[in-house]
């Protein structure tokens, strides 16, 4: 009995010391700088968004943020970088979607599992995609898309597609189009956005689906034509114009971005980070930051974010096994 009762009030004790260590861990986080890492090059949106939302984190946190860009392997250097840091909140990764839904599937490497070695935070930002043609091609609607590519199918002329690199979300959406109409075009992959962007504009490739924040000042100029866009209903990044679902009906798609921290960071800390981040997306500097560059705020809680990124996973890999689309 005077054993038992010793096991009881250890076991208590651990849970009170336990209790009594979050609170201040978390009163204090965070106490010394935070690392954001970027899995791109400093300059594009993904970059942007980053350092935005390091701004304002610094602000609040009155602590410095500091963003390093590690590029490379789609996205997966960086991924891995932030995965073998410390679990305690201070090392954090700004992302997009594909790190955890394309790539992990077409870059065959067993021992890159970023939905198991990263905990997600919060999202903080979705985008869509402009559907672009060199003025050269003669058409002004997606229907008359549609009809010139599944014309020059028939006549065995391929139809190029520019997309910023194999398993982004803008070469996903090409994809889901050609699922969706049922036509074939050539997937001509690049390194980055501004050199697809730049050949479509150029007329070495006829077509492309891409940012907002990339197309609008090519559309502006005449450089480039926009058919459509692929939010599920019109939206005012460019007002008028239609949806591609106006002509395909259910098709959407976008890219979105989050922030995650290595598996194992304590529950308090991640809750505390998503709170500040869904504080940060409301600023009037990251409502200017997302609307100049064709962006949505959307943040959610951890438990949330997970559940999302799991869900979109799936599509993804299902879209993928349809599509039958392989990394060279």
């Amino acid at each position: 009995m005077q054993i038992r009762y010793r096991r009881v009030l250890c076991t208590l004790g651990l849970i009170l010391g336990i209790c009594g260590l979050n609170r201040p861990v978390l009163a204090s986080f965070p106490d010394r700088p935070v690392t954001l890492t970027v899995p791109v090059g400093p300059g594009g949106g993904t970059d942007l968004l980053a350092r935005q939302l390091a701004k304002t984190l610094s602000q609040k946190w009155k602590q410095p943020v500091v963003v390093e860009n590690r590029t490379g392997a789609a996205g997966i250097i960086g991924a891995e970088y932030v995965m073998k840091q410390a679990a305690d909140g201070y090392n954090l990764l700004l992302s997009h979607d594909g790190v955890f839904t394309a790539t992990p599937i077409l870059y065959k490497r067993p021992d890159f599992k970023p939905l198991e070695h990263l905990a997600p935070i919060s999202e903080v930002a979705i985008q869509p995609y402009v559907a672009v043609v060199n003025p050269s091609v003669p058409v002004k609607t997606m229907a008359g898309l549609i009809a010139l590519i599944k014309r020059m199918n028939k006549e065995k002329k391929p139809f190029g597609f520019a997309t910023s690199a194999l398993g982004s979300a803008d070469h996903m959406a090409g994809e889901k189009f050609q699922l969706a109409c049922g036509v074939h075009m050539l997937i001509v992959p690049y390194k980055s956005t501004a050199p697809a962007i730049t050949d479509v504009a150029g007329g070495h490739v006829p077509f492309g689906f891409f940012s907002p924040a990339a197309a609008l000042p090519l559309i502006k100029s005449g450089t480039l034509r926009a058919l459509a866009i692929t939010t599920p209903h019109r939206s005012d990044l460019v007002p008028g114009l239609p949806t591609v679902a106006e002509t395909l009906p259910g098709y959407h798609a976008n890219a979105w971005f989050g922030v995650w921290a290595p598996a194992g960071t304590p529950a308090p800390i991640l809750n505390q980070i998503s709170k500040d981040i869904a504080m940060a997306v409301k600023t009037p500097e990251m409502a200017k930051l997302m609307k100049l560059n064709g962006l949505a705020p959307a943040t959610s809680s951890p438990s949330e974010f997970a559940a999302f990124i799991k869900q979109d996973a799936a599509h993804t890999a299902e879209l993928i096994r349809r599509a039958h689309i392989k990394v060279q």
